[in-house]
Order: C-alpha cells, then sequence, then structure tokens
C-alpha cells in the first residue's frame, strides 16, 4: 500500500510540474513576466540551465548524472525498505523523486529547466513546481529525521536514554 501512495505522488508531482511548465511556456513565455499577486508573486519566464534556484549555471551533464543516480537510489531504497521506512520519510522522499524527474525531464529534453514563480517582496531565485516539492520533501525528511523519527539512523546501541540496548541483560558488559 505504502508503495502505491508513493508512486501516486511522483506521478502527480511530476505531472503538476510539467502541465504547470506547459502552460508557463505556452502562456508566459510570448510576453516573459506577469503579476499573480502584485507584490507578492508573480510569473517570469526562466530556462534555467543550473541546478536549483539557478546555482551552478552550465553543469547540465553532471546535474543528469547526479540526478539520474540520486533518483534511483531513493527509488530503490524506498522500494527495497518499504516495510520499514516511516511513513512521513517515504513520502517526502516520494515528493523528492517527483521534483527531481520534472526537473530532469527538462534538462533532457531542452537542455535547460523551466523557471517561473518568483517572490516579488524579496530578492530571490525563480523557481518551478519541481523545486517545490524537492524543497520541501527535503524539509520534511529534516522535521521526521529531528523530531519524529529521531533514532531512524541508531544502530541500536544507545537509545538517548542513558541504557544500552545490547548491553542490557548481559552483566558481562555492566562490569566493563
Amino acid at each position: 500500500m505504502q508503495l502505491i501512495l508513493w508512486a501516486a505522488i511522483v506521478v502527480i508531482s511530476v505531472a503538476l510540474d510539467q502541465i504547470s511548465k506547459y502552460i508557463v511556456v505556452l502562456k508566459l513565455k510570448p510576453v516573459g513576466t506577469a503579476d499573480f499577486i502584485n507584490g507578492i508573486l508573480g510569473f517570469s519566464y526562466v530556462e534555467n540551465t543550473g541546478a536549483a534556484f539557478g546555482m551552478m549555471k552550465g553543469f547540465r551533464w553532471v546535474f543528469i548524472v547526479l540526478s539520474t543516480v540520486a533518483i534511483i537510489a531513493i527509488g530503490i531504497y524506498l522500494v527495497k525498505c518499504r516495510k520499514k521506512v516511516p511513513p512521513l520519510l517515504g513520502i517526502s522522499l516520494a515528493m523528492i523523486v517527483g521534483g527531481g524527474i520534472g526537473n530532469q525531464i527538462d534538462r533532457i529534453a531542452n537542455g535547460f529547466v523551466v523557471d517561473f514563480l518568483e517572490f516579488q517582496f524579496m530578492d530571490f531565485a525563480v523557481f518551478n513546481i519541481a523545486d517545490c516539492f524537492v524543497t520541501v520533501g527535503a524539509f520534511l525528511v529534516l522535521i521526521d529525521i529531528l523530531f519524529v523519527n529521531r533514532n531512524l539512523f541508531s544502530d541500536g546501541r544507545d537509545s538517548g536514554d542513558g541504557k544500552d540496548k545490547k548491553s542490557a541483560g548481559n552483566p558481562a558488559d555492566k562490569a566493563s
């Protein structure tokens, strides 16, 4: 059941990203910019040859390779460990994969990623729906690791409560 949910999140995030970019190319590219909520949020057509938020322009193939490796690695992790993956972590990773695939489609097909969302009230990079999914997914991974499943990467030796799980019942370990 989890795999179906995660797959749905990936499909929905890719679909929202690609549909929004299609509309932007069709309607916004000819005019360049448009206000949505004046002074707060606008649309600006940008062909981003860099990474998220316009960083490191000109490294297309590096991003294609690294993104592909990350998408495959996360996908394998979700499939192989599906019974052990906490719910929030699985959803978060599915969001990251979906956003990564959305931008990867652009990068491979066009040589650039279409960005169009622009905060007008502050100096910030123009971004897209895929970037939102990756960013929110990464933020939720941190929330999950730091607050929800704090022992997610624990090896079982120390739970943080002062009791060593491996030596709890072994008197020889207590003597050392």
